[in-house]
């Protein structure tokens, strides 16, 4: 038996499921590692059940009257004349106290489904585990999607490469054939990639190691477009279904009916996710009226499909060995090019449907689809140009260039769109035109000037000739654009200026607001900020009328700098913050670079020249991974201000705090400019996975890590580490942060170090940090500082009453009543004999404020230094009598230990 690698917490996650069914099944594609896992939670479960665990192999059995006999005999249960031998079974099992996985049961459903649900309904103690590519379909079942091991993705740090389950698996099984095999440099990044495209599955990972005696990893990698030849040596397993790839694909296709098996092939055209609506389009298209839905839904079931869930229709995908298996059969079948062809004029159908809705207040909306259909969309410009369909590419090119521009796909967008333009001069003008503007803003975003200035040119000229007055303003702008760039500032406002009249003659008010957002740069160049501010304001206008994001954006941003400059900053920090929220909500990486700057711009004119170098940092980082230029007088805005903090505290300092910023994530970095902005912090724009079907968990959280080494804390995130000194906050976060949801009485915290559970017990009342006890006292006196406490923890209570009921947290909220009430009633009684205000003594409330205040000084000191878990902790951390970390699920942080 080969060693069990990763799924740790998956085996005790299963384990706890068994204990609150009685029937789980196990479910997933072929390979992906059911059998092993059932096996591990069997193990791992044996002690609980008095009568043991037994496992019922089924995957040789052909059949269905054997199944029971197949039990019977692993449990030693003999037939009996003239009885049906399921009847025995359950009058044997009836007092067990047992487990029986039976494995392997998708080629036997209704013997299993039909055996199973009898021996439950008749033995009460009884609990069965099944694995099946398919579920059992009777009442009381619970299904456990099985997926692949985590993978890690393409731009994972080297160093963290070695967390992820599936390469851990690789590096085992490679281990066993070649000791000598181990991560280098030259290889860590080829194995992830093996990994990554056999879609995490253990059989076909496994397969792939043991050919590492034979091949080098670059040969692997290569040689998986052919990976059912490549990975055709043949294991030893005993079940014939496991012992090569293509055996376990063949076992799931063969239990297909014909009309399932002719949708499963034609699923591979896809290259990425999918919807139904494009599944209807392409192949209803071809097959006719058929219940699509339907046949989709049983290959779901039978886990050649997967579904996941997300903010917007369901959406579907094969795994890539699956799909492959699906595009061999096509070939075969000699039908991939019609196919491929239909395809290509759905997604050139749904591109150009975006280009008309892009430009107003869906935009976001569209945006998402895109970048959901991304891998189809490059499948289709591919197929297109291969096909010598070359007014469809151009055609297609031209209409995603706005979403490249947004998304920071730059490069990739004007490899398409050069391809597009260069394979034929002769596509129709008007697309043309919009694929050479498009190629424009793309070569502009990355300093390339002159190739700008020869796309706008172009497109200039053959819109002027087909009187194309959108268009000829749309390149005039980039034309005067380019040669502000070059210096040359009167040519620029002489073409901006005509791109204006052009653009009021067109009646679009989006090309005539962005013309004034170019003349305000202009001004900007010259310094002329009063000029600006009215460009900036009159494009401001007329693109809210339009409502498109990415323009109104710009217009904000156009007006913060144009506030910086005339020294209004409290306008500037407004109009730069909606310019944040709204480029955020977009992805739109250029946009946040230079918001990045202008803040830090903003943040360096108030003396806070530390966060202003970190913001500087934030920006070079996001414009050297997308790829993006500095505009020239951007360039000596940021250049002055550099000068200037680096005289002011000091030039290592004021390095050390832009190379700090420079190692923050693009999230991280957000958080930031918000927090010198004043503005709320804005969510990511990625939609995120609510639920999964058949494709296991949703992606898994980011890592994190706190560990104390001596006098240090040592947190880790990202791949980067912070040393905090240690203090007594650090250490009850530790604490919390290692049982995630369990609620440690605060006394406990801050005394003994035996936290208990929370049970019931009366809420403590509240008082001070200061009480003072004396001899046979009736209890402390409430000093003005314990009133002051009083009245601090009343109004506490109040806000968090207000966030329970939004969050419609109905326990936290009796929870914060019941202290509300003991503060109350001790308000009432606190004054003795005398006169004297008098509380009973209050150890518990003392820890209660004391941790409390350790606790949120740790997690402030975090969140200087790492907004995004500083956000993550901000809303997981709750405290109080009970201290508690219930993990935020839109921060998704899991910490290992």
């Amino acid at each position: 038996m080969t060693t069990f690698v990763g799924r740790q917490e998956e085996v005790d996650d299963v384990c706890a499921r068994l204990q609150q069914t009685r029937l789980l099944t196990l479910t997933g594609a072929g390979g992906v590692g059911k059998s092993r896992l059932a096996i591990e939670v069997a193990t791992s479960v044996q002690t609980r059940y008095r009568n043991g665990v037994w496992v019922v192999e089924l995957a040789g059995l052909t059949e269905p009257l054997v199944v029971a006999h197949s039990v019977a005999r692993v449990l030693n249960v003999p037939e009996q004349v003239g009885r049906a031998l399921p009847t025995v079974l359950a009058e044997q099992l009836r007092e067990a106290d047992m487990l029986l996985l039976l494995d392997s049961c998708e080629h036997l459903l209704e013997p299993v489904a039909e055996l199973a649900h009898l021996l439950l309904t008749t033995c009460g103690n009884l609990r069965v585990l099944t694995t099946s590519r398919e579920r059992l379909g009777i009442p009381g079942e619970a299904l456990w999607p099985v997926s692949g091991l985590s993978t890690p993705p393409e731009v994972a740090p080297e160093a963290s490469v070695t967390s992820f389950d599936a390469v851990r698996l690789f590096l085992d099984r490679a281990a066993a054939v070649d000791p000598g095999f181990q991560l280098t440099n030259s290889n860590t990044a080829g194995v992830a990639a093996i990994c990554r495209r056999l879609d995490g599955l253990p059989l076909a990972i496994e397969l792939a190691a043991g050919r590492i005696n034979s091949l080098g990893v670059e040969q692997i990698k290569r040689r998986l477009e052919d990976r059912f030849h490549l990975l055709a040596l043949e294991s030893r397993d005993p079940l014939p279904h496991h012992r090569t790839l293509r055996k376990a694909v063949d076992w799931s296709y063969g239990l297909l009916g014909e009309p399932e098996r002719a949708l499963f092939e034609r699923l591979a055209v896809f290259t990425g996710t999918f919807t139904l609506e494009a599944v209807e389009a392409i192949i209803a298209a071809r097959e006719g009226k058929v219940i699509l839905g339907e046949l989709l839904s049983k290959l779901v079931d039978k886990s050649l499909v997967t579904v996941t869930s997300v903010d917007g229709p369901w959406r579907y995908r094969l795994l890539e060995t699956l799909r492959a298996y699906g595009l061999d059969r096509l070939h075969r079948r000699g039908v991939i090019a019609s196919l491929s062809a239909q395809h290509a004029a759905y997604f050139l159908g749904l591109a150009e449907q975006a280009w008309e809705q892009f430009r107003g207040p869906h935009q976001t909306v569209w945006l998402n689809r895109l970048e959901a259909e991304h891998d189809d969309l490059r499948a289709a410009l591919e197929w297109l140009l291969t096909a010598s369909d070359v007014d469809g590419a151009v055609r297609l090119a031209g209409a995603l260039a706005s979403f490249w521009e947004l998304h920071g796909h730059y490069t990739e967008g004007r490899v398409w769109l050069e391809r597009a333009l260069e394979a034929d001069s002769d596509a129709s003008a008007s697309e043309r035109v919009r694929a050479l503007n498009g190629l424009a803003l793309l070569a502009v975003i990355q300093g390339d000037v002159h190739r700008a200035r020869r796309a706008c040119s172009q497109a200039a000229s053959l819109a002027r000739r087909g009187g194309d007055l959108h268009g000829l303003a749309y390149a005039l702008n980039y034309v005067g654009f380019s040669a502000l760039l070059i210096g040359d500032t009167e040519g620029a406002v002489d073409t901006l200026g005509e791109a204006l009249d052009t653009a009021v003659k067109s009646g679009d008010p989006w090309v005539e607001g962005y013309s004034h957002i170019f003349l305000a740069t202009v001004e900007f160049a010259r310094g002329a900020f009063a000029r600006a501010s009215i460009h900036s304001k009159t494009a401001s206008e007329l693109l809210r009328e339009v409502g498109e994001p990415k323009s109104i954006a710009w217009a904000a941003l156009s007006l913060g700098a144009t506030a910086w400059g005339l020294g209004d900053i409290s306008d500037a920090l407004a109009c730069t913050g909606e310019a944040l929220r709204r480029f955020r909500g977009l992805n739109a990486r250029w946009g946040l670079a230079e918001v990045f700057q202008i803040t830090g711009l903003l943040t360096g004119a108030d003396g806070r020249w530390e966060q202003a170098a970190a913001l500087f940092g934030a920006s070079e980082k996001v414009r050297e991974e997308s790829g993006v230029a500095v505009i020239s007088f951007l360039k000596e805005w940021r250049a002055a201000a550099i000068a200037e903090g680096r005289a002011t505290i000091g030039p290592q300092h004021f390095d050390a705090a832009c190379e700090h910023g420079r190692q923050w994530s693009l999230d991280a970095a957000v958080l930031a400019a918000a927090e010198e902005l004043g503005v709320p912090g804005p969510q990511s724009p990625c939609p995120r996975p609510v639920s999964s079907v058949g494709d296991g968990p949703a992606p898994a959280p980011e890592q994190a890590t706190l560990r104390r080494e001596g006098e240090y804390w040592v947190l880790t995130h990202r791949d980067q580490a912070l040393h905090l000194k240690h203090t007594v906050g650090l250490g009850y976060l530790s604490r919390l942060l290692k049982e995630p949801g369990r609620e440690f009485l605060a006394l406990d915290l801050a005394t003994t170090g035996t936290a208990g559970r929370h049970t019931g017990t009366p809420v403590t009342p509240v008082g001070a940090e200061s009480l003072h006890f004396g001899p046979g006292d009736a209890g402390a006196i409430l000093d003005d500082q314990a009133k002051t406490a009083y009245r601090r923890r009343l109004q506490e209570l109040a806000e968090e009453l207000d966030e329970a009921q939004q969050h419609n947290d109905t326990g936290r909220s009796e929870r914060v009543r019941a202290e509300a009430d003991a503060i109350t009633e001790q308000l009432a009684g606190a004054v003795g004999l005398g006169g004297r205000d008098r509380k009973a003594a209050s150890d518990s409330e003392r820890a209660r404020l004391n941790v409390t205040k350790a606790l949120k000084s740790a997690v402030k000191r975090i969140a200087k230094q790492e907004p995004v878990l500083g956000q993550h902790l901000e809303r997981s951390i709750r405290t109080g009598t009970y201290c508690c970390y219930a993990p935020d699920p839109t921060t998704r942080i899991a910490w290992r230990w």
